[in-house]
């Protein structure tokens, strides 16, 4: 390591290809593709060294892909951004996919990979098993359109605005508005929103039927039962969908209740005979918003100050990402916050839509966390063993919210607004809990009743909505609407089954600020070697590492809401 250069910024020069080489095309890279089939191995040392060329030549090839991505959300509305990312999808991932089964094969069905250290290569093993099991070339289309359908559907979120207040807005501009002490302002706001996305069900309803049926043909070609079964091996889970149901009713029994009296509470102070939609947001107490900063500096400028006050560590990791965010909303830009990798640098890159509200705070404090697994991790040789699951993964980035949500200041020169911003975390916490069962469950249903009508799925939706209700009364709204809540949910359209994470990452995260507040430099550290490990080590050992426990039983959650509970004084 050269003198006085911190880890996250070291530089990772190419070993196996050329340093002036630049990708354009899937024909610049098909000869290094063609260098790996071909080449052979003898020994222990000359196969690890052949990881190693196979591990650069997709991190190479994954940071064009990545790059092209981040300017298509970033651009949803150019034609040329569109293109270029779907270039990648239709030429270049598709011949690596089907070429990474080819070097998994060669790889797992070597004597030589059997006598490799299981300690070290252990995951590696099972991540290369998995992909061999669940790769069929007639699924190659189908990933193509199911990433075409994918990308529709940020275009059309993408370009979802509303004329309000006199100006064309974005939807994440238009989330201000909820926080408005005018009562007709916000249900106004929320109205225009709703009405807006409805102009656009009927699209939304179509692509995800579309979806359903190139998911449902995709596990049937691998002969499995749906596409659940599909889902739960290829993240390579260690529960069952038995585990999630049992959490799900842990979260019925604990956190929604929980919910539902803070929602109780905030009715009776705001003197509402119901508490509707566009009163869940707003401060009880007819406060004006929390405006924590007006412009992107001012944000970049105030979480660098949170981090470094919680912890140097944390602090010096943060100063490395600035020249790679995105992070105001404007027109065309796809909605949400990502924090995506690119490869071949081991660089992280964040997306966010920030409009000045706490809320952007504790995204950027979030998407932060994933930036430095990234950074921690980034040392690990091979590729596939920087990428934790994502039930840490999210632990990572959701115990930065909590244990950052201590140190406001740079936003809030009074006690009594940081006081305040902490509590609105809290409890949007505790409501996050009921959400992610909803949605988690509303998918299990999807896909184990594949030929649902858009009715049945809408009813679902609503009667799901009954089952972890936490006080909002949605009698004004209309079905239709009511039962098209779930469009905004991107998870749902792109990434299915990625979401009950969140839920079993917040348990951990509570552990770890648990941990903090009763040892903080322990817990720091703890959480810095397990990210250290990225996916090194399957979800249940990172837990173990960070000090928590990988747990969905009635009693931790209930035992972690009783501590939030406290927190917010209920």
């Amino acid at each position: 390591m050269e003198r006085n250069v911190k880890p996250w910024n070291l530089i990772y020069p190419r070993k196996y290809i050329s340093p002036e080489f630049k990708v354009e095309s899937w024909e610049d890279l098909e000869g290094y593709y063609s260098q790996l089939v071909d080449r052979q191995f003898s020994s222990q040392d000359e196969l690890v060294d052949w990881l190693l060329q196979w591990s650069e030549l997709h991190d190479v090839t994954d940071e064009f892909c990545t790059r092209r991505y981040i300017e298509m959300t970033c651009h949803t509305d150019s034609k040329i951004k569109r293109e270029e990312y779907l270039y990648c999808v239709r030429e270049i991932q598709p011949k690596v996919t089907k070429l990474a089964d080819v070097l998994n094969r060669k790889y797992y069905d070597s004597p030589i990979s059997k006598e490799l250290d299981i300690e070290q290569y252990g995951q590696l093993n099972k991540i290369v098993g998995v992909s061999i099991e669940l790769f069929e070339e007639k699924n190659i289309p189908i990933q193509i359109k199911l990433s075409e359908l994918s990308q529709q559907y940020q275009e059309i979120m993408g370009a979802m605005t509303v004329n309000f207040e006199g100006s064309e807005k974005t939807f994440p501009e238009m989330s201000k508005y909820l926080r408005e002490t005018d009562r007709n302002l916000r249900q106004k706001a929320f109205t225009a929103v709703t009405k807006r996305r409805m102009d656009d069900k009927d699209k939304l309803d179509d692509l995800f039927d579309e979806m359903v049926i190139h998911r449902t043909k995709f596990a049937q070609n691998l002969g499995m039962t749906g596409y659940r079964e599909f889902c739960f091996r290829s993240k390579l889970r260690d529960y069952t969908p038995d585990d999630c149901m049992e959490f799900h009713k842990s979260i019925e029994k604990t956190a929604v209740p929980l919910a539902k009296k803070i929602n109780a509470k905030r009715r009776k102070t705001m003197d509402l005979s119901a508490l509707c939609p566009w009163d869940t947001e707003v401060d009880e107490r007819g406060r004006e918003p929390l405006k924590p900063f007006e412009k992107v500096d001012d944000l970049k400028r105030g979480v660098g100050e949170i981090f470094m006050s919680v912890d140097s560590r944390l602090g010096e990791r943060y100063k490395s990402l600035l020249k790679s965010m995105d992070l105001d909303s404007r027109k065309g830009k796809a909605p949400g916050g990502y924090q995506t990798t690119l490869s071949e640098s081991r660089t992280p890159f964040i997306f966010t839509n920030a409009v000045g509200s706490q809320n952007d705070v504790n995204t950027l404090l979030h998407e932060c966390g994933h930036a430095f697994h990234t950074l921690q991790s980034r040392g690990l040789e091979l590729t596939w063993c920087r990428h934790a699951a994502m039930e840490f993964c999210e632990v990572a980035s959701m115990s930065q919210e909590l244990i950052c949500g201590e140190k406001l200041e740079p936003f809030y020169p009074y006690l009594e607004q940081q006081k305040r911003a902490r509590t609105e975390h809290l409890r949007n916490l505790v409501g996050l809990f009921g959400w992610v069962a909803h949605v988690d469950a509303f998918q299990h249903w999807i896909y184990t009743n594949p030929e649902h009508s858009k009715k049945q799925r809408s009813d679902k939706w609503v009667e799901l909505s009954e089952r972890f209700d936490v006080g909002i009364d949605w009698s004004t709204i209309s079905h239709e609407a009511r039962a098209s809540q779930w469009h905004k949910q991107l998870h749902i359209f792109e990434v299915p089954f990625y979401y009950i994470e969140y839920a079993i990452a917040q348990l951990g995260a509570l552990q770890i600020y648990r941990n903090y507040k009763l040892d903080k430099d322990k817990a720091i550290i703890k959480y810095l070697e397990a990210l250290s490990l990225g996916g090194a080590k399957p979800a249940k050992e990172l837990f173990s590492i960070a000090g928590i426990k990988f747990d969905f039983s009635q009693e931790l959650l209930g035992n972690l809401m009783d501590m939030v509970s406290a927190e917010i004084e209920m």
